[in-house]
């Protein structure tokens, strides 16, 4: 049931493409005068009550898969790997 009201809220209603399009807007405006070395906004910085709701958080087999994908980005990135990391790193579609 939840699903449902999801979809009908956002198809019909379109409340997720209408904050998708918000912080893209925002984000791109406030990214354009930042100074060179300073961190770019995201929608976390510019409407952070929605962001959960236009990007749910991971859950935790995801947080643990991402935590997986990015030590191996970093094992493979170094000049000392074996080439079997990163043969088995760029062939496994990540």
């Amino acid at each position: 049931m939840q699903n449902i009201e999801i979809m009908f809220s956002d198809g019909i209603i379109g409340n997720k493409a209408t904050l998708l399009a918000l912080s893209m807007l925002t984000t791109g405006n406030l990214n354009s005068k930042l100074k060179p070395n300073s961190p770019p906004f995201t929608m976390n910085h510019v409407l952070p009550s929605t962001h959960d709701y236009v990007i749910p958080p991971l859950s935790d087999e995801e947080q643990r898969e991402q935590a997986n994908r990015n030590m191996m980005a970093f094992m493979a990135s170094s000049p000392k790997a074996p080439e079997s990391l990163r043969k088995a790193f760029n062939g496994s579609g990540v």
